[in-house]
């Protein structure tokens, strides 16, 4: 007859993980670790014409420069980050944060202004590891949750740099400068965070290190009283390579729906602009931002405000297929790109709407994706699968920041060359550097 048997601590025994229901605090927890997390990343992408204003240099440089080390942390730190405490990695990534920030508004060089983009990366990319793998220890809404924090950062983000710097007279510079104090918010709430749910593999070894564990339960007697039990192992490196071709056909999705949003958003859109719009060049590419952003928002949050609806409705929701999004993803970056060529459309709004529709789809992919791969691997390989993940979507963003180096001079000089009367228009940029330390509106 087939042995079961049961470990359990003589003293101090807890109700398992999985049985626990996650309380309003952890779920507010979640929420915020996803907001910080994509704040500045949002927040930089929104600025980008502005820290570039002046200059000649291509919209993607910034991409570059941020999506570079933001797909290097995620490619490389889900094979080790688990052996390295949540302490520590969240302390990290508030440093980097602020480091960042204090590059980007303090010093003028263009070059160690990109040293700060890449160090709000690596804390960005950090981040979105780190939380999203801790979310495995909690229940399934604590994902929608992050999600929907993320969904956050994309509205809230846009909304205060946009109307900070277009509705009143605040400088670029001084807005960005405002929020530095925002990633202390990380720590206060991992410190508010319920951490008995956590068993990774440094914790474990905390917990019971000066606890004999005994078998219980059992019908055999061919363990002694004393037998010691071995902690469970993480999975090796093999292993860890069969989990992430397993999860490939969510990966692939996020790779492309992310190289359509950010290409169209950062070499696609720069290039289309109403002189009858009576917008500024610059204030069109804020409002794109926005549009798209909003619609991120509400393509990463809408799930999780549906959480209270009966299983059976979250069900008929959820969506394993996430190559649709990617295929509606392809299809607004074609339309633009079309219409950076040929200026077919006559309304601004057309452009703006359209933008929001890409955040939508764009929101949606990211929120369904990492609920599908729970769905599809097993409990003990989804703190793994989780992390790798974000592969897809930093790759997806690396590729079209590289592409968008040739993609956004090449449609400027073709559309300078068809609309000389307009030229101004043709590049959603401030043509002097002034933009960055002075508000052109005042």
């Amino acid at each position: 007859m087939e042995t079961f048997c049961k470990f359990s601590p003589e003293r101090g025994e807890k109700s398992a993980a999985s049985n626990r229901k996650s309380s309003w605090l952890n779920v507010l927890c979640f929420y915020i670790f996803g907001t910080m997390s994509f704040f500045y990343q949002e927040m930089l992408y929104t600025a980008s014409e502005d820290i570039l204003s002046g200059r000649k240099l291509p919209t993607s440089v910034i991409i570059v420069t941020f999506v570079t080390p933001l797909a290097a942390v995620k490619l490389i730190a889900p094979w080790f980050i688990q052996r390295i405490s949540y302490v520590f990695k969240i302390c990290f990534i508030a440093t980097f944060m602020v480091a960042g920030l204090v590059l980007i508004i303090f010093v003028n060089e263009m070059h160690l202004k990109m040293v700060g983009i890449a160090l709000n990366a690596l804390s960005t990319g950090m981040a979105e590891v780190v939380f999203l793998s801790l979310t495995s220890f909690y229940p399934q809404v604590c994902i929608s949750s992050f999600v929907a924090g993320t969904g956050m950062a994309s509205l809230v983000s846009p909304l205060y740099y946009t109307g900070i710097t277009t509705w009143s007279c605040v400088s670029p510079k001084m807005a960005i400068m405002f929020t530095i104090p925002l990633p202390v918010l990380l720590l206060i709430f991992y410190a508010l965070l319920d951490k008995d749910l956590i068993t990774n593999g440094n914790r474990s070894g905390e917990e019971h290190s000066n606890v004999k564990y005994t078998i219980i339960g059992s019908t055999s007697d061919t363990h002694s009283p004393d037998q010691s039990v071995a902690l469970p192992e993480k999975p090796p490196c093999s292993e860890k390579l069969r989990i992430g071709l397993k999860i490939l056909p969510f990966i692939i999705p996020l790779f492309l729906s992310f190289f359509a949003e950010y290409l169209s958003n950062s070499s696609v859109i720069t290039s289309i602009a109403f002189p009858e719009s009576h917008l500024r060049p610059r204030d069109h590419f804020l409002f794109y931002s926005l549009a798209y952003r909003s619609g991120k928002f509400f393509g990463r949050s809408y799930l999780f405000i549906f959480a209270c609806l009966p299983q059976d409705t979250l069900e008929f929701l959820s969506c394993n297929k996430t190559w649709v999004f990617a295929v509606l993803e392809m299809s607004h970056l074609i339309f633009f790109l079309f219409e950076s060529w040929y200026h077919f459309v006559s309304y601004v709004w057309i452009i703006i709407a359209l933008c929001s529709t890409l955040g939508l789809v764009a929101g949606m992919i990211v929120v369904h994706s990492p609920h599908a791969v729970s769905r599809y691997v097993s409990p003990e390989e989804k703190e793994f699968a989780l992390g790798l993940l974000t592969v897809g979507n930093s790759l997806g963003g690396l590729v079209a920041g590289f592409v968008g180096l040739a993609v956004e001079p090449f449609l400027t000089e073709k559309c300078t060359q068809h609309f000389s009367t307009t030229r101004e228009f043709c590049f959603t940029r401030h043509s002097n550097t002034t933009g960055w330390e002075h508000n052109i509106h005042c």
